[in-house]
């Protein structure tokens, strides 16, 4: 294999940053106005409307993954303006048409790192001290400058440094202008990513295991797999006499000389 078609590879399945892998983690959000994600991936139709009308470019398509065609807003390199207008152009109701005011989107909610904020590190404000640490010698507060819903979403406590708020509605822009590196200070954690295990289709996949090990806790006979039912055929010891078998239907009754 030529050395160009395995660097191909490398960048759909190794970077980090595209967006056809790691669908549910934080800074990958869905548009604005999306429904809950059980909701969502049963109404989406792929239609790409929201994609195109965007003017901003912020909502990107999912590749090859469980969540193939969907869009996403991928913080880091392009978050949510809420300027809305994919709201208004969805066609099957997977983003709220109703949505029109920016304060009511629930995209997620930003969380700061102390240990990586510039603020927080200048203040020593919240920071555990450890020797990987250095001070830094300037403020920095980008992610209040440029937050859409400054004293709503995000403030400056004493006037100094950041501390996120209950209006927060995670846009990411934060996270996208977060200076930060290679990590940022401000990441964005998905509506229903509160605790992994309701995020999506970890919630989903978690469920059904879940729903599995309880029927098997109270299903009288265990369901058998392949080598299971193998297993049991080959105990079968007809002893000179035929097996009896439980059908669960009735023998039909035929007339004439084959009653």
């Amino acid at each position: 294999m030529s050395s160009g078609i395995l660097d191909f590879f490398k960048r759909i399945f190794v970077n980090r940053q595209n967006p056809i892998i790691n669908d549910y983690r934080v800074n990958r959000l869905r548009p604005p106005g999306a429904v809950d994600e059980v909701r969502f991936m049963a109404l989406c139709i792929r239609c790409n409307r929201c994609m195109e009308v965007c003017p901003y470019n912020s909502i990107r398509r999912a590749g090859f993954s469980a969540t193939i065609g969907t869009p996403y807003v991928i913080a880091e390199t392009k978050a949510c303006y809420l300027c809305m207008a994919c709201c208004r152009l969805c066609p099957t109701g997977a983003l709220d048409r109703n949505l029109k005011e920016p304060p009511k989107v629930k995209m997620g909610k930003a969380k700061i790192e102390p240990s990586i904020c510039y603020s927080h590190l200048f203040l020593e404000h919240d920071v555990i001290p450890t020797e990987s640490l250095q001070k830094i010698g300037a403020l920095c507060n980008t992610c209040y400058n440029v937050c859409p819903l400054q004293d709503r979403a995000i403030a400056l406590k004493d006037n100094l440094y950041p501390v996120i708020l209950d209006g927060c509605v995670g846009c990411g822009i934060c996270v996208e202008r977060c200076p930060t590196r290679p990590g940022r200070a401000i990441n964005v954690i998905p509506a229903g990513m509160g605790r992994v295990d309701e995020a999506g289709f970890y919630f989903q996949k978690a469920k059904s295991n879940y729903d599995i090990s309880q029927s098997r806790e109270t299903s009288p006979q265990k369901p058998l797999s392949g080598e299971g039912l193998l297993e049991q055929k080959y105990r079968i010891d007809s002893g000179g006499q035929e097996p009896k078998f439980d059908f669960p239907y009735e023998k039909p009754r035929i007339k004439g000389d084959w009653d």
